[in-house]
């Protein structure tokens, strides 16, 4: 590593972010240089809606960005943002990649708060610090005013009062204030837990969670601690920190989903947690838009947790990367930076690892829970206590499960690498930083610049024709409505008849089986007697035996398996090509219909002597990628029928009934006497039957449902933006016309300042570019 080059690179970029920052506040101080949105109309219902990037939001999001990566430059921090949804085991991965537990668990949002951890040689045991504590203090103070004339059992109906809860509810009554400091793992725990339960009590109580108080990354709680992963290496110039953020609605706080942008926006590189088991739902599909915001500026990993839970027909390593970084991500993310993991055997295989190493064999289970879970994992439910005494074995079982977790790629590409080049990773996003703002700086400035130069009948007319352009958008917005409803209502239409006659073809494949000779041949093979209806089909399988009588119950759930299967594939693939499909079909007639306005503003402002930027915003549709995968999820999954169990308790009765989520239909007619053994294989033919239309139903539903409300929601997001657009040029021309009006000499100093912020935009501009160009020679020569 080049200690001197990264020295003086710091340093430059630390000039360019203070320049930058000096800019944007001459930029404020400029007579109606910025404009307010909350005047726009329409703006209250798109509050999700990012803010231009010279709107008041705008500007003090530009600047706190600035100042964050200013604050990274100065200890050559590198930030990776870690992301997900709430089951996707976000808590657990960060132990994994820690090394040691350092977030709790719980059945429920965990990270109302964003909070760093930091790695700190040496720090073997976890310290959290909380100096900005302030407004919780304040917040607690409001909640105890309140909580003295409010009911407690009237508050038990709005809000789970737990153990943690109840202990939160005494803490606030008797005013206790939170620490500013906490040493170990319990303690840790214990205020990270009364944070989060203080955001629900906030919510209940209908009292404001103070969330503005932790915008800036250094007011946040920071658990300083070694990463076991990174113990013993040489030390690094730069400091590697993840960021543990907020899902998009945990707590039940739909704005977290502000809080989650920009706190990505400010990292040095994002690692997104996926559930391997939900890859196309709408939580994911949540985190994904996210990261896909900032996927321009800094890099993008990916971890796939619960890859465990994979059995021999699922997606393997290669089609979820696939997967992932084509269909999901649309190229957005490298397929080589994509790592299907299992999270908790990573934690439990290193975590027992670790305690061997340090202590020589592991805590009893009974003190920590932890080795009750790691003795299951490594070892099979029938463990038992004396087993952890053989060290060997438990040292040998602990680097199985490791190997097992796939962990070892991830630590090794992703944490070595950013520990190792941390001081890289924070100039590289420092740069991009930059960049990104000089970028809509200069074009900005040289749009209000030109608007001081034109003529004021043209800003007049432009004024009036971009008044004309919105009125032509709305119009437009309620005719390419009506079109894509009817491409909606063809699209569902298609996907009827597909299902329609894919149902058909499970009924006729499951009558196929049960009809034509496959039952016979099992009666034979077993000497089982074989009843026969009115209709000459197998009705009734008696056997005199039990354990014959599983066996038959074994080859029926495998005749139905292979049927299952064969559909679950057919289905999957039919669906997602569909709705692909009508993805595309719905972006190509926006962009048709769309495309004509947009032209013809460029054109007007251009023919004016203005040079306005605007484009499309991109069209989300936040669920066309329906997870029909997760509809099939154990459908077909053999369970062990447990020796001297009743043979009634079959393993394709338990398995079937998952599938269609309805546990009370049975084999009411599998009789267990004396000295026979009377299986009801009519009554088991009907009830799949029935239950496989009643499935297909709940899919049409569940499509219907959701394809009209991520069409909504896309359409008006993109309707927002655009219209956002438009009106942030019209209020840039009506500042122009306004100090047009005044006397010459406000002009020419105006005039005068924005040329100055423009020379000083293009000189940041070209220094970050340098800047960035160095700094990737950098990477490159430390690579392999």
């Amino acid at each position: 590593m080049h200690t001197q080059t990264i020295f003086e690179l710091s340093q430059e970029a630390e000039r360019l972010l203070q320049l930058s920052l000096h800019n944007l506040q001459a930029l404020k101080k400029m007579p109606t240089a910025t404009f307010d949105e909350t005047s726009l109309p329409g703006t209250a219902e798109n509050a999700n809606v990012l803010p231009l990037h010279f709107s008041s939001r705008g500007v003090e999001a530009q600047q706190a960005t600035l100042h964050n990566e200013l604050r990274k430059i100065t200890r050559l921090e590198m930030v990776l943002a870690i992301v997900g949804t709430m089951k996707a085991g976000k808590s657990t991965t960060i132990n994994a990649i820690v090394g040691t537990e350092v977030l709790p668990n719980r059945n429920r949002p965990m990270t109302a708060l964003p909070t760093l951890i930091r790695h700190t040689p040496g720090q073997k045991e976890p310290v959290l610090h909380f100096s900005h504590v302030g407004p919780i203090d304040a917040l607690s103070q409001q909640l105890q005013t309140r909580l003295f004339k409010y009911d407690r059992e009237k508050l038990a109906q709005k809000l789970e009062i737990d153990k943690d809860m109840a202990g939160l509810l005494d803490r606030i009554a008797q005013g206790n204030a939170f620490d500013k400091h906490y040493l170990g793992a319990q303690p840790i725990f214990h205020c990270l837990k009364s944070l989060n339960d203080l955001v629900r009590l906030s919510k209940a109580l209908d009292v404001d969670f103070p969330f503005s108080a932790y915008a800036s990354i250094e007011h946040i709680p920071v658990i300083e601690v070694e990463f076991v992963h990174l113990a013993g290496l040489d030390k690094q110039l730069g400091q590697l920190t993840l960021l543990d953020t907020p899902g998009p609605n945990e707590a039940g706080q739909p704005h977290l989903q502000k809080m989650l942008s920009e706190q990505l926006a400010r990292a040095s590189a994002v690692l997104a947690v996926m559930d391997y088991t939900q890859l196309k739902s709408i939580s994911d599909e949540e985190v994904r838009r996210a990261i896909s915001a900032v996927g321009r500026s800094v890099p993008l990993y990916a971890l796939v947790n619960k890859f465990d839970q994979k059995d021999r027909n699922s997606d393997d390593e290669e089609q979820v990367r696939a997967l992932i970084s084509g269909t999901l991500m649309k190229g957005q993310i490298n397929p080589t930076q994509i790592f299907p993991v299992s999270s908790m055997w990573g934690y439990l295989a290193n975590r027992a690892r670790h305690e061997l190493k340090s202590q020589g064999r592991l805590p009893h289970p009974q003190d920590q829970r932890w080795v009750q879970d790691f003795a299951e994992a490594a070892l099979g439910r029938r463990w038992r206590t004396a087993d952890l005494d053989d060290i060997e074995h438990i040292h040998h079982a602990a680097n199985l499960l490791w190997e097992d977790s796939l962990f070892e790629q991830p630590i090794r590409k992703l944490l070595h690498a950013a520990h190792a080049n941390a001081s890289l990773f924070a100039l590289r996003s420092a740069s991009h930083k930059l960049l990104n703002y000089t970028q809509s700086a200069r074009e900005y400035l040289d749009f209000r610049y030109q608007g001081l130069t034109v003529a004021y009948e043209e800003l007049e007319h432009n004024i009036t024709r971009l008044e004309e352009d919105m009125a032509l958008l709305r119009t437009s917005q309620e005719r390419v409505s009506d079109e894509i409803a009817h491409e909606v209502e063809e699209a569902l239409a298609a996907a009827e008849t597909f299902l329609h006659g894919q149902q058909f073809e499970i009924v006729e494949a499951i009558d196929a089986w049960f009809h034509e000779g496959k039952l016979v041949r099992i009666a034979r093979d077993s000497k089982a007697d074989l009843r026969l209806n009115a209709g000459l089909t197998p009705d009734q399988l008696i056997l005199e035996d039990e354990g014959q009588a599983q066996i038959v119950i074994s080859k029926i759930r495998s005749g139905c398996e292979t049927i299952l299967l064969a559909a679950q594939e057919r289905i999957s693939r039919g669906l997602a090509l569909r709705f692909d499909e009508l993805e595309h079909t719905l972006t190509r007639s926006l962009n048709d219909t769309m495309r004509p306005i947009e032209t013809r503003i460029k054109e007007e402002l251009n023919h004016a002597g203005f040079r306005a930027r605007i484009s499309f915003p991109a069209f989300q549709p936040s669920t066309l990628n329906f997870n029909t995968r997760s509809l099939f999820t154990n459908v077909i999954s053999p369970e062990d029928v447990p020796a001297g169990q009743a043979a009634r308790a079959s393993s394709v009765r338990e398995t079937v009934s998952r599938w269609l989520n309805n546990p009370s239909w049975g084999w009411d007619d599998y009789v267990v006497t004396r000295t026979r053994y009377v299986i009801d294989v009519g009554s088991l033919h009907q009830k799949l039957i029935n239950h496989i239309a009643h499935f297909c139903e709940q899919i049409r539903k569940a499509l219907a449902a959701q394809v009209d409300v991520s069409v909504t929601a896309g359409m008006a997001t993109f309707f927002a933006e655009f219209s956002l657009s438009l009106a942030g040029l019209q209020e840039s021309l009506r500042d122009s016309l306004a100090i047009r009006q005044q006397n010459e000499s406000s002009v020419l100093a105006l005039r005068q300042h924005l040329q100055h912020c423009i020379r000083t935009a293009n000189w940041i501009h070209e220094d970050a570019r340098l800047l960035r160009d160095d700094i990737q020679t950098l990477f490159a020569a430390d690579q392999p």
